[in-house]
């Protein structure tokens, strides 16, 4: 399992993409329509993925715009500590930063390269967070990257999508239904006290209609003008029936018209417009046979704002990795650039050793679905293993191996580069698994498995390697 992080990567306790009333969950509904049907079983395949979050508020350095909410949820959720005024001054403060939020040094094909580097499939890039600004070029309003008043004076989302196309990874609009700059949600001259709408909609359906009008129309010019879109990933889980009537059916079917193969990820509102589940900054405990994806932070937040801020332990990344892909899940990885949109040192480095860690272990990552539950796995003390096999056999296993974490003395007081990036090699270790193994390799090594028959089951004798992170182990049954 995952090691424990330290306070300083721990994320704010937050249910930020869901709503806070509770609603039934039917359950995970299957999709019968042939082509998602077909989507669905290629995303499942992907594995890893990335998710990039860049805005405004990267720019006044924080991890997204909750700032504009009322409600103090955690740290990302204030103004900056030097901010001193009003509410309504703060909104206005906020959305004039787009003026001088230029990002000079960002460059798409540099992030395309490292994440295809890091055998990521498929990119989920916020086209428009809940503050409104698209990160696109928007015919239904001028809060946008592209317009004559922005400082970026550029299609963000075009650049991206085209430079990750060109290295064969798959494209996914995040795209929040909630739009904290749209008076036909937030009506600023009425008080603001939390995330949700500030009117009687009942009463004011006009202005609600106007909102709605909006939202679909925005959806429909990225699925209309940006290529081939894989994922429709709908964020702000709170709009929904039947506080706030967006229309999700009609979101959904305009999709797959436009884009027949599409997936539609309504997250975090449970039923037939959720094709995937998205849990956030955690992992299910156990295998899950439905569809999911766990979206994690790399760096504390969504977004890195200083060059010299680190990533968490890859130690930790690469476990996070094993037990989501043997749960069954797609593990989505979330970075993003600062103010002027340059990739920190400590991010590039990490999706360097994820690519490289991958490259060996891919064959037991990559389009396989879980085997088993490990409780059926003896092993040595304080190792933790994960299992897989391909998808189109069960004769073909994969196990996946992390050492305990160093103690005592070996974790004494390491530099912060020590901490976060393990050394070179692996110790020898032992495990039992249940059936008769006829043959077992260590991936990316020539070290030999010595292979012992046990009652039923069968037993693994595992040398030191020169591997680092995690071994992998294909055993043929």
């Amino acid at each position: 399992m995952s090691d424990e992080l330290s306070e300083d990567f721990a994320p704010d306790a937050l249910e930020a993409a869901g709503a806070l009333r509770r609603y039934p969950d039917p359950g995970y509904i299957w999709p019968t329509n042939p082509r998602t049907v077909a989507a669905l079983e290629q995303w499942r395949d992907h594995k890893v993925g990335v998710i990039i979050h860049w805005g405004i508020f990267s720019h006044i350095g924080q991890d997204g715009s909750w700032s504009l909410h009322r409600q103090h949820l955690g740290g990302f959720t204030d103004p900056p500590e030097d901010w001193k005024g009003s509410d309504e001054e703060y909104h206005s403060w906020y959305c004039d930063q787009a003026r001088s939020f230029t990002g000079d040094d960002f460059n798409a094909e540099e992030w395309a390269c490292a994440c295809a580097d890091a055998g990521m499939r498929y990119v989920v890039f916020t086209t428009k967070h809940h503050d409104g600004y698209a990160m696109y070029d928007t015919d239904f309003s001028n809060f946008k990257s592209t317009s004559e008043e922005s400082g970026l004076g550029r299609d963000i989302v075009r650049e991206i999508f085209d430079a990750f196309r060109a290295h064969d990874m798959e494209t996914g609009v995040y795209f929040s239904k909630a739009d904290w700059n749209h008076p036909g949600y937030w009506d600023r001259a009425r008080a603001i006290t939390d995330r949700y709408h500030n009117f009687d909609i009942e009463k004011h359906r006009a202005k609600w209609d106007s909102f709605v009008r909006y939202t679909h129309n925005q959806i429909d010019e990225l699925l209309r003008n940006y290529g081939r879109i894989n994922v429709l990933w709908l964020d702000a889980g709170w709009v929904r029936e039947p506080d706030e009537p967006i229309d999700i059916d009609e979101i959904a079917e305009n999709a797959r018209r436009l884009q027949p193969d599409i997936l539609v990820v309504d997250r975090e509102v449970h039923g037939v417009n959720e094709n995937y589940r998205t849990p956030e900054q955690e992992i299910p405990d156990d295998i899950r046979r439905y569809p999911w994806e766990s979206c994690i932070t790399m760096t504390r937040g969504w977004c890195s704002m200083r060059p010299e801020e680190p990533i968490k332990p890859m130690r930790h990344i690469i476990s996070n990795l094993l037990a989501i892909v043997s749960r069954g899940g797609n593990y989505l990885i979330g970075i993003g650039p600062d103010a002027r949109g340059r990739m920190s040192s400590w991010i590039s480095r990490g999706l360097g050793e994820l690519g490289d860690f991958l490259r060996i272990n891919g064959e037991g990552i990559y389009a396989t679905r879980p085997w088993t539950p490990i409780t059926s796995v003896r092993a040595q003390e304080g190792w933790s293993w994960y299992a897989t096999h391909p998808k189109d056999s069960e004769a073909r296993v994969f196990l996946f191996g992390m050492p305990p974490a160093p103690s005592g003395a070996e974790a004494a007081e390491p530099s912060l580069e020590d901490a976060t990036f393990a050394p070179v090699g692996l110790a020898s270790t032992w495990l039992e698994v249940p059936g008769k193994v006829r043959s077992a390799r260590i991936l990316g090594s020539e070290e030999k498995v010595i292979v012992e028959a046990r009652e039923g089951a069968s037993r693994l004798v595992i040398p030191q390697t020169d591997l680092r992170y995690a071994l992998g182990v294909e055993l043929i049954f």
